[in-house]
């Protein structure tokens, strides 16, 4: 009725400013809805604007003045009313108009600055028909990188076949739960460990070992989930109540039970499923949209292309320039230095890592979901409105947080400790791992990114204060994002960069490499490539 279409309104125009906890509220981009108003004189009204409005007389010409249709006495100023910015303004403010004005000097500055990239360093194109040219000329042995990352990704195969044995054999109660499970934590940390192992002995591509740990880290997580929810399962006889709670199965996925599920199939669907967390059953679309993976697919092509033209066109050459400087001044190089260095990556780091973030999140994530029927597809949440950088780590990154929540924080609680030292649990066990991707790969143990990742508990902490004390600012907001993009992305590059050189300096015995006149083996990581 017309009535609860009203009050659906009005309950919706109440809720406008409101907000999650941790997040900013919503930035209005609302259309005009089109009203039709008959043009009629401004004083057509007159009459019912007061008898005192106009005291009538029997001369003509003032008679004639109360038939204007503007009379000069008009009154303007009709009531009380704040201005369209302010606070107290009963108007729905919509800032569609600057958020254009926004895009267009973006677009603008960054052309401006991709411009003056391209004149001072030249075109990428160049750089590109010389690499694929010295790959070409390469002989077989200089290749031969490729058969330890083969060697890597067949031995995490190995592990997950190992794993359905081990979990075949507790279910049909062939071997005890204590050897077991003994047997599987052995088994599922030789999925990382080995192949950690591999990347720091044998190839020396930090982006190909990179590659190559990132994922035997997501099978090293995904084997411990798989792990830990078959024993709930064992032990609590826990699948009815999981399928209770799942919606949108398909009809042989509800009927499952413990043993059932333990096939080879079941490990291999979550292995390629876009989850980090095992289930007995998980929710499915009835059919796969092969226009949306296509779709997804162009997308997915499109911005890991500008994300790498970007790379190699303003992130490399500012490397290089960084790394010459290191050489020119035996690698001592001032303060104001790496700042300026931090300023002139910040903001192309920043689009990489946003197209970074949409090219996996978005695009990958859902061609995998998408081809696989997988119907939870919430991979991420509105994290850009973080304003207290807790909210940033609980959104941006979901399969995470819900292995960390189920697997690391809540086992914590059970075992006796506080929120706090739970919490403390989850941000140790991520500075670890985040050390782990990047030591590894670039075959040196610094601490960079363990320190980033335990700094992130005091910037809670502010933030969480910021937000309480000030509800509705974009204060905490503003500080996520310059502690993030514009502080902690390019400076992490530029300490790896000059760690990296140092290290390969010193392995080549306190000098720089040098072939066919080029500075070589002494380079950072993305200038490595």
């Amino acid at each position: 009725s017309a009535n609860q279409k009203d009050e659906r309104q009005t309950k919706s125009q109440e809720g406008h400013g409101r907000n999650k906890g941790g997040t900013l509220s919503k930035l209005v981009f609302e259309e005009v809805e089109p009203r039709s108003i008959a043009r009629k004189p401004s004083g057509f009204k007159l009459k019912e604007m007061g008898e005192n409005f106009r005291t009538k007389t029997k001369d003509e010409k003032a008679a004639r003045s109360n038939n204007i249709q503007y009379p000069p006495s008009k009154p303007m100023h009709r009531q009380s009313s704040p201005s369209y910015l302010s606070k107290e303004s009963a108007h729905n403010q919509n800032y569609r108009g600057f958020f254009n004005l926004g895009m267009i000097v973006l677009v603008v500055s960054n052309y401006r600055l991709l411009i003056e990239a391209v004149r001072k360093h030249g075109f990428i194109w160049n750089e590109l028909t010389k690499l694929n040219h010295d790959y070409m000329k390469a002989s077989l042995s200089d290749k031969l990188f490729l058969f330890p990352f083969v060697s890597g990704i067949s031995f995490v195969q190995i592990i997950i076949f190992q794993t359905y044995v081990i979990e075949t054999l507790l279910g049909r109660h062939i071997v005890c739960e204590r050897l077991g499970m003994i047997l599987h934590f052995v088994n599922t940390n030789l999925s990382l460990g080995v192949v950690c192992a591999i990347v720091w002995h044998l190839i020396d591509s930090p982006f190909v070992g990179a590659g190559l740990v990132m994922q035997a880290t997501v099978t090293w997580l995904k084997l411990i989930s798989y792990v830990h929810a078959n024993q709930d399962y064992r032990l609590t006889n826990s699948h009815g109540t999981t399928l209770a709670m799942v919606k949108d199965l398909d009809d042989e996925d509800a009927r499952v039970r413990y043993p059932e599920n333990v096939t080879l199939g079941d490990i291999y669907y979550f292995w390629f499923a876009p989850t980090l967390t095992y289930q007995i059953a998980f929710p499915r679309v009835p059919f796969v949209r092969w226009s949306r993976v296509l779709v997804l697919t162009f997308q997915l092509f499109l911005s890991t292309t500008l994300a790498a033209f970007l790379a190699m066109q303003v992130v490399k050459p500012n490397l290089e320039n960084l790394v010459m400087d290191l050489e020119e001044n035996s690698g001592e190089v001032r303060t104001s230095v790496i700042g300026e260095y931090i300023l002139k990556l910040s903001i192309t780091v920043t689009y990489i890592w946003l197209l970074g973030f949409f090219a996996f999140f978005h695009c990958f994530m859902n061609i995998c979901a998408e081809t696989l029927r997988f119907g939870d597809r919430v991979f991420y949440r509105d994290w850009w409105n973080a304003t207290e950088v807790s909210a940033y780590w609980r959104l941006w990154n979901m399969p995470v947080h819900y292995w960390l929540v189920r697997h690391v924080y809540f086992p914590s609680i059970r075992i006796g400790m506080s929120k706090g030292g739970a919490t403390f649990m989850v941000f140790l066990f991520s500075a670890v791992m985040h050390e782990v991707l990047i030591s590894v790969p670039c075959h040196m143990v610094k601490v960079h990114s363990f320190l980033a990742m335990m700094a992130q508990l005091p910037l809670i902490l502010m933030t969480k204060w910021i937000d309480r004390r000030y509800r509705g600012s974009s204060v905490g907001n503003i500080i996520f994002w310059i502690s993030f993009c514009f502080v902690g992305q390019p400076m992490a590059m530029v300490m790896y960069t000059i760690d990296y050189w140092e290290a390969r300096t010193d392995a080549v015995g306190g000098g720089v490499a040098f072939e066919d006149g080029e500075p070589g083996g002494a380079r950072g990581p993305l200038v490595a490539l």
